[in-house]
């Protein structure tokens, strides 16, 4: 189940897509030609998204679409947060926040998400949005540390997500806990939301042990972005 997810992960949530999804535009040359309102323009002004060295697409623009095996994802909001929390003795860094539409989704994917999140795979194939946070997280000292990362997701919609429970995307760093001495991990989680239209989350880390001991180090750590 984890290795079909992380598979999953690196074609949509990552943003490794097969292909842009681009909308095709036709035209009837017997038709009067009106010139594009200012609105209009706005709304079509997305730029085509880029690829990394691996070839993968990244969504970072709202309005911007990629195909993926999992379904069509499309980027409504976008926080480039690029700020640092502190869980001494751990560093973590958010990158960015975002908000995704799924639409088109596969049957398959959507029952093994149904799964996961114990969640009703009828509902998720018709399509559904989520929330993806990408972070990294340093040791900053030389002693093991155990740490549960992302332990809540709260919207200003009134919901409340377990982050250990619900994140369905499953990376390299959520298969072990312990921070070996000065290591440096990568995190990307995943919610399903019901409400596409947020305009804040809160994020609750949580609290750093002593790996060897168990003792408590520093406390949970709640922080707040909004969506412009």
């Amino acid at each position: 189940m984890k290795k079909f997810y992380k598979l999953i992960g690196i074609g949509l949530l990552v943003v490794g897509v097969l292909a842009g999804c681009g909308e095709e535009v036709t035209s009837n040359a017997d038709e009067p030609k009106e010139a594009p309102k200012a609105a209009d323009q706005k709304d079509k002004k997305v730029s085509e998204p880029k690829k990394d060295e691996a070839g993968n697409t990244i969504l970072e623009e709202p309005g911007q679409k990629a195909e993926s095996e999992a379904g069509t994802a499309e980027l409504i909001k976008i926080n480039k947060v690029n700020e640092t929390v502190n869980v001494s003795p751990l560093k973590i860094t958010i990158q960015d926040i975002k908000v995704i539409e799924l639409s088109d989704v596969d049957s398959v994917f959507a029952e093994d998400l149904a799964f996961s999140i114990d969640g009703e795979a009828e509902l998720l194939e018709k399509g559904f949005s989520y929330v993806q946070i990408q972070y990294n997280v340093e040791n900053t000292q030389d002693q093991n540390i155990e740490w549960y990362d992302l332990v809540n997701v709260i919207t200003d919609k009134g919901e409340q997500i377990d982050g250990m429970m619900k994140d369905f995307f499953i990376d390299d760093a959520d298969l072990d806990s312990e921070f070996i001495g000065k290591v440096k991990k990568e995190y990307t989680d995943a919610f399903v939301i019901k409400d596409k239209d947020i305009n804040s989350v809160k994020l609750v880390f949580g609290n750093t042990m002593n790996a060897d001991t168990f003792e408590d180090i520093t406390g949970e750590q709640t922080v707040e972005y909004k969506f412009e």
